[in-house]
C-alpha cells in the first residue's frame, strides 16, 4: 500500500505538471488530487491493518482457549486410600525415583526420607543434583516415576490437588510480585487475613522494618514484578506471603539467597519461635543458612549421600566437608 501511494503521488505530479504547462489545469487542482488520493489510500491502509489485527487476535484467542481447556495430568487417584496416620505436617519418601519425561533424564533415584511434624530439614548439594525436583514432588507439581511420596501418611496421589496444596506452602527463589500495594502482595494467598496477621507475618519475614520506611507503609504501590524493590526486599515480601498462608508444610526453595546472613539468621530464629508447629524444608546453597537445622540432607547425583546434623556431617560426610571447605575458601578470597 505504501508503494502504491508513493507511485500514485509521483504519477499525479508528473501528469499534473504536463497539464499545468499546457494550461489545462491549475496547480491547486493537482494538490487537491494528491490530498484526496492520500486520504483514500491511507484509509485503505488503516482498513488493512484492522483486518491484520483481527486475524492475529482470533489466532491468539484460539490458542488461549486451547490452554484454558487443557486438562491437568495431575488428578486424584480414587483407587488409593485417603486415610492418614493422624500426623499433621509429616512427609515421607519411599524409594522415590523421578525422571523428566521430556528428555528422559533420571534426576532422583532411590530416595528414602522421613520428615517429622514440626521438624526443620535442610537440603544441600551441588547445582543440578535434584534439590528442587525433590521438594516439587511434595505439592505434586510432578509425579514420582517410582515409589511413593506421603503427606500426613497419605499418598499425595490420593489427595485432591487443591486440598494437598492447601497443606503445602512453597516459597521460590524468584517469586512474582504484582503491581498493587505491599499489603495486597502479602495477602495474595489469604485475602481474608487481618491487618495484625499481615504485620505479624511481615515481622517474622524481617520485612516489617523496611515496609514502614516506605512512603505509604503497607499501602505503598509495588511496580510490576516488584521492580521498585531490591532483590532482598522482594524475597522478604514473598516469605511473608508464604508465612501468612500458614500451611502445615513450608518449603523454602533457595528463597533466602538475596538476604544477608544477619537477616537470614533473624528469619530462622523467628520461624523456630513462631512457627514451631510447621514442618520446614529448606533448600539452600550456603552452609551458613542450614547449619542450625534439625537435620541436613546432602544430595549428590540424585541420591542421598548423607543425612544428619552439621557436626555429624562434618565428621562423616566427605561431600559435605567439600562444600564447607569450598565456601570457606570463597569467603576468604572475598
Amino acid at each position: 500500500m505504501n508503494i502504491v501511494l508513493n507511485i500514485a503521488v509521483v504519477g499525479i505530479i508528473y501528469v499534473g505538471s504536463v497539464q499545468i504547462q499546457e494550461g489545462d489545469v491549475a496547480p491547486g487542482t493537482v494538490m487537491a488530487a494528491i490530498t484526496y488520493l492520500s486520504q483514500i489510500l491511507n484509509g485503505m491502509m488503516m482498513l488493512a491493518m484492522i483486518f491484520s489485527t483481527l486475524s492475529r487476535g482470533m489466532a491468539s484467542s484460539r490458542r488461549l482457549q486451547a490452554v484454558i481447556d487443557t486438562e491437568s495430568e495431575i488428578r486424584q487417584e480414587a483407587s488409593l486410600s485417603a486415610e492418614g496416620d493422624g500426623s499433621r505436617g509429616s512427609v515421607r519418601f519411599e524409594n522415590v525415583s523421578f525422571v523428566y519425561t521430556d528428555n528422559g533424564t533420571e534426576v532422583l533415584h532411590g530416595i528414602n526420607l522421613s520428615v517429622a511434624p514440626g521438624e526443620t530439614l535442610a537440603v544441600i548439594g551441588a547445582t543440578g543434583c535434584g534439590k528442587s525436583s525433590l521438594v516439587s514432588l511434595i505439592p505434586r507439581f510432578y509425579d514420582a516415576a517410582e515409589g511413593r511420596v506421603l503427606v500426613d501418611g497419605v499418598d499425595v496421589r490420593a489427595y485432591d490437588p487443591a486440598a494437598l496444596r492447601e497443606k503445602v506452602t512453597v516459597c521460590l527463589q524468584k517469586s512474582e510480585l504484582f503491581s498493587t500495594t505491599i499489603r495486597d502482595n502479602i495477602a495474595l494467598g489469604r485475602p481474608s487475613a487481618s491487618e495484625a496477621e499481615i504485620r505479624s507475618a511481615a515481622a517474622a519475614a524481617q520485612a516489617d522494618g523496611f515496609i514502614l520506611q516506605q512512603p505509604e507503609g503497607y499501602d505503598t504501590p509495588v511496580a510490576e514484578r516488584g521492580m521498585s524493590l531490591s532483590g532482598g526486599q522482594r524475597q522478604r515480601i514473598a516469605i511473608a506471603r508464604a508465612l501468612l498462608k500458614r500451611g502445615e508444610i513450608l518449603i523454602f526453595d533457595d528463597s533466602t539467597s538475596a538476604l544477608d546472613l544477619k537477616t537470614e539468621a533473624a528469619l530462622y530464629e523467628a520461624l523456630n519461635r513462631d512457627y514451631a508447629d510447621v514442618t520446614k524444608i529448606i533448600i539452600a546453597q550456603r552452609i551458613a543458612s542450614v547449619r542450625s537445622a534439625d537435620r541436613i540432607v546432602v544430595l549428590d547425583g540424585g541420591t542421598i549421600a548423607a543425612c544428619g546434623t552439621h557436626d555429624q556431617l562434618m565428621r562423616t560426610s566427605p561431600v559435605y566437608r567439600d562444600i564447607y571447605d569450598s565456601q570457606l575458601r570463597e569467603e576468604a578470597t572475598a
